[in-house]
């Protein structure tokens, strides 16, 4: 996918970068092409939640990708999204992560970037996917209540920086990991348990459809579904859309004793 990024489309405000990607995607524009917002106006992410998006701190892009792969096979594409997010501020901006399954991207224990991935699905295949991300990169402070869960490249480095700075190797990175997902998906699970501390003997606590859920993680599935042994024994998996995530100390309340590394 070395297209990504050889065309970038650049707007002032926008009501979300996934809009516009997506309704261009609908109209047959090509793979790898990438929306870039100073500004959204109503960013959002996975479940519906809001995006901070103030205009010139944060990078807004979303990108198109058409990678042909199986509608069932799709949640490799956020995977891979989030590994190549985590790498970049890894490896090109020295800022340690973590990644909260499936794709919030962590530092310092707090969220400095996210991803939402929209596709169109068509005879069980999937069309089309726009991934949106969102990274902080310039913020110095955040308001109200966003403050205590939230942080920045420029706060984790001390460094000055421009949204734009961000772009280029994440698009590099993004193009990487998502040429391998759409071939060799166990490749993008592997490097996604790699960079999470919550994919394996992680003690936590998940909001599903059917009531809380305690347990100990067992890392992914091939499906990139996530496998929990519950406190009763039972191991079971989680996908995406069905639950929210947060770590537990089990050891206090008596429960299960592995502790997340």
């Amino acid at each position: 996918m070395s297209s990504f990024g050889s065309t970038i489309l650049r707007f002032d405000t926008v009501s979300s970068t996934n809009d516009v990607a997506r309704d261009l995607a609908a109209s047959g524009k090509p793979e790898g092409l990438c929306v870039v917002a100073r500004e959204q106006t109503a960013g959002r992410g996975r479940q519906g939640r809001s995006w901070s998006s103030p205009p010139g701190e944060g990078l807004y892009c979303s990108t198109i990708i058409r990678p042909g792969i199986k509608a069932a096979e799709s949640a490799v594409i956020t995977l891979a999204a989030a590994v190549a997010v985590a790498e970049t501020l890894k490896l090109d901006f020295q800022v340690p992560v973590d990644i909260k399954w499936p794709n919030d991207i962590l530092a310092s224990g707090r969220k400095i970037s996210g991803i939402l991935v929209e596709s169109a699905i068509e005879g069980g295949r999937l069309q089309y996917a726009v991934i949106g991300i969102g990274v902080n990169v310039a913020q110095r402070s955040f308001a109200g209540e966003i403050g205590e869960t939230a942080t920045s490249v420029s706060l984790e480095t001390g460094r000055t920086l421009a949204p734009e700075d961000f772009l280029k190797p994440l698009l590099k990175r993004l193009g990487h990991w998502c040429a391998i997902g759409a071939t060799q998906h166990m490749e993008v699970i592997s490097r996604w348990e790699e960079l999470s501390s919550y994919a394996r003997d992680c003690a936590v606590r998940i909001n599903a459809a059917d009531g809380f859920k305690e347990g100990v993680t067992r890392g992914l599935t091939p499906q990139g579904a996530l496998i929990l042994e519950l406190n009763n024994g039972e191991t079971r998996a989680f996908v995406s859309g069905e639950v929210s995530l947060r770590r537990v100390d089990l050891a206090a309340q008596g429960g299960l004793t592995q502790p997340c590394y």
